[in-house]
Formats: C-alpha cells, structure tokens, sequence
C-alpha cells in the first residue's frame, strides 16, 4: 500500500482528466471542478470543461498531437484529479500513465441510482 501525504502548496501544476467525447452531459460539473483546484494551482487541462467543445473533442488539431500535449502537461503536473463517473478509456489511459509517472492521483465518482 502506498502512503500519501496532504500537498498543501498552492501553486501545484493539476492535471485534470475528464472524458471528453463521452462526457459533454458533464461539462458543467468539470467546469466547477476545475474553478475549485485552480485555488490549489494552475489546471493544465482547463480545455476538458470548454463547452464548445464537441462530441468528438478537439477537431483542429490530430489524435497524435492532442497526445504529445497532453502527455507533456501530464509530465509537467504535480498531482491529477479525473472525474471517472463516465467510463471512459482515454481517461483511464491518462490514470495509467499518471501510476507510471508516480503522480499523485485523486478520482472523483458520483454515484448513480441503479449503477455499481
């Protein structure tokens, strides 16, 4: 079991995960999420709650450069928080590389009437 510790600097580098092309229904609540931790730091990822943002996420830019990006901001965190309520693989993804980076890790899960 690993040990954690409190971080209570306030200018952590957060990497927020949330997923994009299944979670628009969430957008709100990444928003609010995001305003909260930017107390704590800077968000990286801040464009995860950007309501313009559609279904299929980011169009202007291709899948290999929106990952170089976001690997280099996962590189540079200090901590990363991910919303998990909606499944979703490239959140899952982002919280593998985080365990192999040794970040400090915290997921946020709501619970849902009727869903384990």
């Amino acid at each position: 079991m690993r040990k954690t510790t409190c971080v209570l600097k306030m200018s952590l580098r957060i990497y927020f995960a949330g997923s994009i092309r299944g979670g628009r229904d969430d957008v709100q609540l990444y928003m609010k999420i995001i305003r909260l931790l930017q107390g704590y730091g800077t968000v990286l990822t801040e464009h995860v709650a950007d309501e313009r943002l559609g279904a299929y996420g980011e169009k202007q830019i291709s899948d290999e450069e929106i990952h170089k990006r976001d690997f280099e901001w996962l590189s540079q965190s200090d901590v990363m928080v991910a919303e998990v309520t909606q499944p979703s693989l490239g959140v899952g993804y982002e919280i593998g590389r985080a365990v192999d980076m040794n970040k400090r890790i915290l997921c946020l899960h709501r619970p849902q009437p009727g869903k384990r």
